[in-house]
């Protein structure tokens, strides 16, 4: 009758083993351990053998929650400064003809507030959003608009009027960005 082996022998084996008791390492010669002994401390097991604080014996002291950030998401201020921008705009255009005056006003004011309000790590998403809202209000403005056609003059033109308008509304975000980070410190 054959012996069963295991596929764990088949492959080899779990562990790997020594070949002698003897370590062959020049590390082992000079005193340090050989890669392969069985004396060396598990890698895994945590180095500092003292109880964290507030442990008792034997047991781990109970985790701490991450403190909860403060203000809303950068993604969700950059949508509340598009639809505060989008609305003025709607106003503008019902005004006048084009983005305008309540345009700018509405996106220097929503982004100001949206810089005020969101967490500390999304400041710069705060700070590069206002050019990106101002063409989504574009095209919108321009598709929506039924005397205008959507072509790249009409594209340019709203973009070039408009650069005041994303100049102003970038470096109030630059300024409450830095006043909020120095504030902080």
């Amino acid at each position: 009758m054959r012996a069963e082996r295991s596929h764990r022998d088949d492959l080899g084996g779990g562990v790997p083993r020594p070949r002698s008791p003897q370590p062959r390492s020049r590390s082992a010669e000079r005193g340090g351990h050989d890669e392969w002994s069985y004396e060396q401390p598990d890698p895994r097991a945590p180095r500092n053998p003292r109880p964290a604080p507030g442990a008792r014996d034997g047991q781990r002291a109970p985790r701490r929650a991450a403190p909860p950030q403060r203000g809303i998401r950068g993604a969700l201020g950059v949508l509340g400064a598009f639809l505060v921008t989008l609305a003025g705009a709607a106003a503008d255009s019902y005004v006048g003809v084009g983005l305008g005056l309540i345009t700018t006003v509405a996106l220097v004011g929503s982004v100001a507030v949206a810089t005020l309000l969101v967490r500390r790590r999304d400041l710069a998403t705060m700070v590069v959003a206002p050019p990106l809202v101002f063409v989504g209000v574009a095209v919108a403005n321009i598709v929506l608009a039924p005397s205008a056609t959507f072509s790249l003059p009409t594209v340019a033109t709203l973009l070039i009027r408009g650069f005041p308008a994303m100049a102003i509304a970038v470096a109030a975000a630059l300024v409450l960005t830095v006043v909020r980070l120095v504030a902080r410190r």
